[in-house]
């Protein structure tokens, strides 16, 4: 049975086709996007991400040597990380997890950090995979020195 002959008309209002309008452009689609994202309140995610960091003083800046590194700490936690001194006052932080399975990193050999369990080794400036199992770099945190502090940020 067809509209005209249940309804009377042809076609009947509650049976009619509404053709939408032609064309949404990308940037009507990405506008449209924008704003529903901004009224749920996810305009701000990488705000919040970046307020849920908190930074530590690790260790002070004589506590490292030109070329050597120190596994610390971070007060207050059970966060290790290990810092280094690639070069005369830059300092470096990373994790000190082998990134192969998980041991912990357990010496320095020259401008490499070692992980002794499989013959992982790490570029102690820039954390990248250098030798061993692994391809993949520590996880690095951000740090800045505050006078003769070292103070990493997780």
């Amino acid at each position: 049975m067809d509209c005209a002959q249940s309804c009377h008309q042809e076609p009947c209002p509650e049976h009619e086709v509404v053709i939408a309008p032609k064309g949404l452009s990308r940037r009507g689609l990405l506008a449209g996007f924008a704003g529903v994202v901004a009224t749920i309140g996810l305009g701000g995610f990488g705000e919040s991400a970046l307020a849920a960091s908190k930074t530590y003083t690790a260790c002070k800046t004589t506590d490292v040597r030109v070329g050597g590194a120190k596994i610390v700490t971070l007060p207050g936690t059970s966060t290790r990380v290990v810092i280094t001194q690639p070069k005369k006052g830059v300092f470096k932080a990373f994790s000190p997890i082998c990134t192969h399975e998980g041991a912990p990193l357990n010496g320095i050999s020259g401008t490499s950090l070692v992980c002794n369990s499989h013959g992982a080794r790490f570029n102690t400036a820039t954390g990248a995979a250098t030798a061993g199992p692994t391809r993949k770099a520590l996880k690095a945190y951000k740090v800045t020195i505050s006078k003769t502090s070292v103070r990493v940020t997780i």
